[in-house]
């Protein structure tokens, strides 16, 4: 069960990123982000330093994730094309065109506060489903790289963090679906007869809604 802090840490992003979608960066204050969630001023400071903040959460989080999405995941027809999926949905959240100026603000500010890892209780959905699909990938024989999961975990992390920037510093232009599924698949050490799967995946992913919010989870792929 998620807890009434994370509920309303939930419910200040959804507010937050829904004016930040919808506004210039600088027209979205502090105020208007407390009165439209219906919180106060000391609340907003209590979970978060600045807007920043909030953008950078919402961009290195779990947010992308959702039941619905969880259960798109969780329907492919192996573990290898549930890591798929899950990539995907990530790079789409946080490669997205229309809001280059928000993802922008996010690394920026990881970079001056030298944080380039997020509050673990929100990150933790999304490392805990990497590291179950990456184990039964193994498992299955999709893996072939038989290092410590935890450790391959982190390898996936820092590929998603290098292929952002590079997104961001081509304007982008840059591919990101391909320069990520090469090097994933390379880390990984992917059976050769599952390599380029992802290709055929890029172009049917569902539609969902924009801003997802933390929920109580169960029953993970």
């Amino acid at each position: 069960m998620i807890t009434k802090y994370q509920k309303t840490h939930a419910k200040i992003i959804r507010t937050g990123m829904q004016l930040l979608f919808a506004n210039d960066f600088d027209s979205v204050s502090v105020p208007m982000i407390c009165k439209e969630a219906g919180i106060s001023r000391p609340t907003f400071y209590s979970h978060f330093k600045c807007r920043e903040q909030l953008v950078a959460e919402y961009y290195g989080s779990s947010f992308f994730l959702n039941q619905e999405k969880i259960q798109w995941i969780s329907s492919a027809p192996d573990s290898w094309t549930s890591l798929i999926r899950m990539q995907l949905l990530h790079i789409r959240h946080t490669c997205n065109p229309d809001q280059a100026h928000l993802i922008s603000q996010s690394l920026s500010y990881q970079l001056t506060e030298q944080q380039l890892e997020t509050v673990k209780e929100y990150n933790g959905l999304h490392q805990e489903m990497l590291f179950d699909l990456i184990k039964k990938a193994q498992h299955d024989g999709f893996v072939l790289n038989r290092s410590d999961p935890h450790y391959l975990c982190k390898s996936v992390f820092m590929l998603q963090t290098g292929n952002l920037f590079l997104w961001c510093a081509d304007n982008g232009r840059f591919d990101q679906f391909t320069n990520f599924f090469w090097n994933l698949e390379a880390v990984l050490c992917v059976n050769d007869a599952y390599r380029g799967v992802w290709k055929s995946e890029v172009a049917f992913i569902p539609d969902f809604q924009q801003v997802d919010t933390p929920e109580d989870r169960s029953g993970t792929p």
